[in-house]
């Protein structure tokens, strides 16, 4: 069979049988909290329930959330981090399958929908993710991925398959099966960067990860306030992890080589952005990671990167996503 005939009866063959509770983390985003949860909806296919955590905002963004009625439901928290958040949001949750959103990004209207098919045809999954679109200085770009566009299934190797362009997942385009994700405690607290990809990596060693390669999430790049905007020289905790898990005698062949590459993307990325913001005891910190982690290629890569120009940085950075002609919805 075909791609086209395989999404055409994988379209037809859904009933809409799932239901799915949605998690936003708030914290300081007034200008932006309105716009995603009127994205969640104006959803094909509706939320079950709008979970907000106000994580301590200082701003006006908690009473804008009050503004709304159900199925949109406020919960305030003293600030304690994103993963506080979102682990509160989880353990809220009334039904088995929780979407997360950003307060300063976005769906369009069928992400729901297309989860709600991945979760009626791949019931076994702990993971399940969409593709999505980058809004960067009033364009669309699509992140590298490694599979077609339109593609639908079970991820082989999923730490491979992140490892190509680093968008498989992310936390506007994940939804997880909650008692999965409890078991695996959860997004960890007081890890600044990368805690996501943590929890990711976890349900993926314990569980089938379902994806579909349908953009229908948009990450704001032009967001005011955005954590990954911030001058941090302290390496994404998901780095750490997976150095742990090279260390590890548990993984066959096939996965420890998927987990080398995504710890190599992550940290050659990473540090060509520290070198941008010309942050080179980020850029130290990751090498000696490397290093522990057996991973001496790249580990010489981050040290001529230091002697890498930042406008040839910046050019690579611009040419890294391709442009895609979309309707701009900002």
């Amino acid at each position: 069979m075909r791609f086209g005939q395989f999404a055409t009866t994988w379209q037809r063959g859904w009933k809409g049988s799932a239901v799915i509770s949605v998690v936003i983390p708030l914290y300081n985003k007034e200008r932006h909290i309105a716009k995603a949860i009127e994205s969640v909806l104006g959803q094909a296919t509706p939320p079950a329930e709008v979970i907000v955590v106000d994580d301590g905002s200082t701003d006006g963004g908690a009473e804008i959330v009050k503004s709304y009625s159900e199925p949109v439901r406020l919960i305030k928290q003293a600030n304690r981090g994103v993963s506080a958040a979102r682990n509160r949001g989880i353990r809220e949750a009334r039904h088995e399958h929780v979407a997360f959103l950003d307060a300063d990004d976005w769906w369009e209207a069928g992400h729901l929908e297309t989860l709600e098919r991945l979760i009626q045809r791949f019931p076994e999954a702990g993971l399940y993710s969409t593709a999505h679109r980058i809004f960067r200085a009033g364009q669309y770009y699509r992140p590298r991925s490694v599979f077609r566009g339109g593609w639908v299934g079970v991820v082989d190797n999923f730490f491979e398959a992140y490892g190509n362009g680093l968008s498989l997942v992310n936390s506007i385009t994940a939804c997880v099966k909650r008692s999965c994700a409890m078991e695996m405690g959860g997004f960890p607290v007081g890890i600044k960067r990368g805690e996501d990809i943590i929890l990711w990596c976890k349900l993926a060693l314990r569980y089938p990860v379902a994806h579909s390669e349908i953009p229908t999430a948009v990450y704001n790049q032009q967001a005011m306030n955005r954590s990954d905007q911030l001058r941090e020289m302290e390496p994404p905790g998901s780095l750490v992890f997976l150095a742990e898990l090279l260390g590890s005698s548990d993984l066959d062949a096939q996965t420890r080589r998927g987990v080398a590459m995504l710890f190599d993307r992550i940290a050659f990325f990473t540090a060509a952005g520290f070198a941008l913001n010309q942050d080179y005891i980020g850029i130290d910190a990751i090498r000696r990671i490397a290093r522990t982690a057996a991973r001496h290629r790249v580990a010489g890569a981050l040290t001529l990167l230091r002697l890498v120009p930042t406008s040839l940085l910046r050019l690579a950075r611009h040419f890294r996503h391709r442009r895609e002609d979309y309707p701009c919805a900002a």
